[in-house]
């Protein structure tokens, strides 16, 4: 029987930047737990925004504004380490996700939540569940969010293996679904398949958004506004009959017409922000950044998931992001007048000052056996009238 934990019992209080994550409830054992943020000044919970820990999912959960935007909406918020990655139902994921909704509506005292509806989040190597999810559960999905970010039935899962076979009946037609890809990660590989499963599924509301001038391994602000903004949408008009279609995104900038190319979009709201994005970093110069760890400056290698990698020993560490040159080796001065900044993205580290990070002793719990092993962050800089915006990813591996 899954043991059940209760961490805070009071209303949750708006997260600083760079803190853990607060939750009202949480189940399961060290290393396997489910955690659920309740939304703040809700008396009821009108959906549960569903997220299996890979990185940026903890971003949205220390997020202030992200998570007002969840309490306006009456969206409750679960964060599930070691969560079924590609969703087969030939494991235990369908009696694990019963468990753990029904444990959430017994100990926080919301029973609405064991039949709310479930909107699946999925980053990287996460981002294939959120469509099996739907597949499996289309009476339950309001509404699916695949983070940098997979295509539905695509043969380029995440994590790197075969997808879940659905079927020939088996389908997610009309419940909205959202993919997201970061401009600095574009594989043509990766977006084709959500074109041809919305040919294959007339029905389907297959919609998506190019994270211009983002890469893989952060969630802007802009994107966190759109995510929920989708949500919002999803909650008025869960299954939607109408909506609009609108180009792919194009490097070049241009629009086309022909249906083959283009996604589905709620309304022409979404439309607008989707085409600002674009607009915003269009004909625009490239920066680059890297960063000091400790007053070192970190190497770039092209050949890693992760280009920047560092060791920090000790309770506090630093890192000072650095404008460089295209190699990312050298400092580099041709860059747009503004100030970067470090986000933390995830693991044991909470930010004491704009460059300044101390070790979480009690990150989830003292967790030992979290799914991503070391502290990811980004550094980045906005754009300018002649530069998009910079980020560039950096692992830092803790040595005790």
């Amino acid at each position: 029987m899954i043991r059940r934990i209760i961490l805070f019992l009071l209303a949750v209080l708006p997260l600083a930047a760079g803190a853990q994550p607060h939750f009202d409830y949480a189940t399961g054992e060290p290393g396997s737990r489910a955690y659920l943020r309740l939304p703040q000044g809700a008396s009821e919970v009108k959906a549960v925004l569903y997220c299996h820990q890979n990185m940026t999912e903890e971003v949205l959960f220390r997020s202030e504004p992200f998570c007002r935007e969840m309490d306006r909406l009456g969206v409750a918020m679960a964060f599930v380490q070691r969560g079924s990655q590609n969703w087969d139902p030939a494991t235990d994921c369908q009696s694990r996700f019963k468990a753990l909704i029904a444990d959430f509506a017994r100990g926080t005292g919301h029973p609405e939540i064991e039949k709310a509806p479930v909107i699946p989040f999925g980053h990287s190597a996460q981002a294939t569940f959120p469509w099996n999810f739907a597949a499996w559960n289309p009476e339950r999905t309001l509404c699916i969010i695949s983070y940098h970010g997979d295509a539905p039935r695509t043969n380029l899962c995440g994590y790197g293996r075969a997808n879940v076979e659905w079927g020939r009946t088996r389908n997610i037609d009309k419940i909205p679904g959202l993919m997201i890809m970061g401009e600095y990660e574009w594989w043509e590989a990766r977006l084709l398949p959500a074109l041809a499963f919305r040919m294959m599924y007339p029905d389907s509301r297959i919609s998506f958004l190019c994270d211009a001038g983002r890469g893989h391994f952060d969630l802007c602000p802009e994107t966190q506004d759109y995510i929920a903004k989708f949500i919002e949408k999803a909650l008025q008009n869960p299954r939607p009959e109408g909506g609009v279609y609108f180009s792919r995104w194009y490097e070049d900038g241009h629009e086309t017409m022909d249906p083959h190319e283009q996604f589905w979009y709620p309304d022409e709201e979404m439309v607008r922000l989707a085409r600002a994005r674009y607009a915003a970093v269009r004909g625009k110069r490239m920066q680059y950044l890297s960063a000091r760890v400790n007053g070192e400056l970190l190497v770039y290698d092209p050949d890693k998931h992760i280009k920047m990698n560092a060791t920090v020993q000790g309770d506090t560490f630093t890192v000072e992001p650095v404008f460089v040159d295209e190699t990312r080796n050298a400092p580099g001065g041709d860059h747009a007048a503004v100030r970067p900044r470090v986000v933390l993205i995830s693991g044991p580290a909470i930010q004491t000052g704009e460059y300044t990070f101390r070790i979480d002793p009690d990150y989830f719990g003292t967790d030992p056996e979290r799914l991503w092993s070391g502290i990811t962050l980004c550094v980045e800089a906005d754009g300018d009238a002649f530069f998009k915006p910079a980020v560039q990813e950096l692992n830092l591996q803790v040595r005790k």
